[in-house]
């Protein structure tokens, strides 16, 4: 999807500042992940390490990491909100909207650094009506595949206990983040990198195509099996 090209595009450029050529292929395996453990991912790899080492005659460093992380941060922030890729998937607003309707809160959790997360938000309700009802601080919470940004909603939520939850996410990392909080886990096929089955082999409880199906399978799947007492998981 095109939220997924995003960062992508950023980290090549960087790492080209770099003198580093990294395919998208790499860039894209830590996808999820708050950014700078992200870069510091694909920097682990030893074909990634290897031509930092060519390029600069020394293995790299947390500080050098720190310098590319510097240099991401606000070109991330004004490439988030570039016509292409701030525009809503299908059916995304339309799908808030009638989940808040219901008097369901709907949160965000992000791998972004805050200036983009920002930036995001900010556009999202200017351009598109999109308003998030709660965010999660990805700067201070640990992120996926942790559970600690979905508890970040829920604590600003006030919603208890993680059953009342719905996770969703396009990503295995969010997926996982999902699975690992107890919340009911919901995987979306068409937007990401990640197909139906591989969403359900990261812990997804369920798959849709897109986030404008989510009202309907919390209605007609997720809270029927709430009426019957069932937690995430059972069946």
């Amino acid at each position: 999807g095109l939220a997924v090209k995003g960062p992508v595009i950023v980290f090549d450029q960087m790492f080209q500042k770099f003198g580093m050529d990294v395919d998208w292929q790499t860039i894209r395996k830590p996808m999820g992940r708050f950014k700078r453990e992200h870069l510091a991912d694909i920097m682990a790899f030893d074909h990634v390490s290897a031509q930092y080492r060519k390029a600069h005659g020394r293995d790299y460093t947390e500080a050098d990491l720190d310098e590319m992380f510097d240099m991401f941060r606000p070109i991330m922030a004004k490439v988030a909100v570039t016509e292409e890729l701030i525009s809503p998937f299908d059916g995304l607003a339309e799908a808030i909207a009638a989940l808040q309707v219901e008097g369901i809160l709907v949160g965000c959790d992000t791998g972004y650094p805050k200036e983009t997360c920002d930036s995001i938000y900010a556009t999202l309700e200017k351009k598109h009506g999109i308003r998030f009802d709660v965010v999660a601080d990805s700067e201070n919470v640990r992120g996926r595949p942790t559970p600690f940004l979905v508890y970040d909603c829920m604590y600003k939520a006030n919603v208890f206990p993680p059953a009342a939850v719905i996770k969703a996410d396009d990503i295995t990392a969010g997926v996982q983040e999902g699975a690992n909080s107890g919340a009911w886990t919901v995987g979306v096929c068409e937007t990401g990198a990640h197909d139906s089955e591989t969403l359900m082999n990261a812990g997804a409880h369920f798959t849709i195509p897109g986030a404008r199906n989510l009202p309907e399978l919390i209605a007609t799947e997720i809270n029927p099996r709430l009426a019957a007492g069932k937690l995430p998981g059972q069946f």
